[in-house]
């Protein structure tokens, strides 16, 4: 998840900019840009992501058949299944078992990817038509374990005192695009420095989206695939 492999040239900027009928911001430039060549290489890191996944789960057929296999006469024998070895045992006797069990195995893996990379597709297509709105922070300060242990109901002063300042922490990112987004000169004399000032606000934009994505992706791949894979593992196979 490095930066912005295409520079913004100035070519760019102009023709991001362009001629309408209508009024035409910078704040709709850095949109197109971003949506230009930012857009796309997110994607494929992510795609990236996902097949490595797929692949860590598609490697862990060999060592769970011999985890099975070897699992009788050990203390850990009792907590799980006793059909564990027997079936590892009729698997590794049996060819066309074992190809239909890894195969389907390897289908799940396959269709959950599917799934998993439609989500973060859709996710990706709404950030970057209007990344303004996704760029608004959380309400929620402090660490979970602390608000567990002083999980009570906020008095009416409490309220009004945290309101304003959640309001202002939402903000803030925002606050300081748009702050960056007056400062762009219009004139068409001052092309050289718009242009510095809008690649340094598309970088800037990137890096806040980038950083919003990375830190979902460890919950994306353990509650929309990881879990759903498990879950429909079994189904799959209950259909051979």
């Amino acid at each position: 998840f490095s930066e912005i492999a295409v520079e913004t040239k100035k070519r760019d900027v102009i023709q991001a900019r362009g001629v309408s009928t209508g009024s035409l911001t910078w704040r709709d430039v850095v949109v197109k840009i971003l949506s230009n060549e930012a857009h796309l290489p997110l994607q494929q890191r992510l795609t990236y992501v996902g097949e490595r996944i797929k692949w860590f789960f598609e490697k862990q057929k060999e060592p769970v058949l011999e985890f099975m296999d070897k699992l009788d006469g050990t203390p850990n024998a009792n907590l799980y299944s006793p059909l564990y070895p027997k079936h590892a045992k009729l698997i590794k006797q049996n060819g066309l078992i074992k190809h239909l069990v890894f195969h389907t195995y390897d289908r799940a893996c396959a269709n959950q990817l599917q799934q998993f990379l439609g989500l973060f597709e859709s996710m990706l297509t709404s950030t970057f038509s209007n990344p303004w709105v996704f760029l608004k922070t959380p309400t929620t300060t402090g660490s979970e374990a602390d608000d567990m242990q002083d999980a009570v109901l906020p008095s009416f002063d409490d309220t009004k005192e945290r309101i304003p300042k959640e309001l202002a922490a939402r903000s803030g990112t925002e606050s300081a695009l748009s702050r960056w987004l007056v400062e762009i000169p219009t004139d068409p004399q001052q092309v050289d420095e718009a242009v510095d000032k809008v690649q340094m606000l598309v970088q800037k934009t990137y890096s806040f989206i980038r950083s919003q994505v990375c830190d979902q992706v460890e919950l994306f791949a353990e509650s929309f695939f990881k879990l759903p894979m498990l879950r429909r593992g079994g189904e799959n196979k209950g259909s051979i």
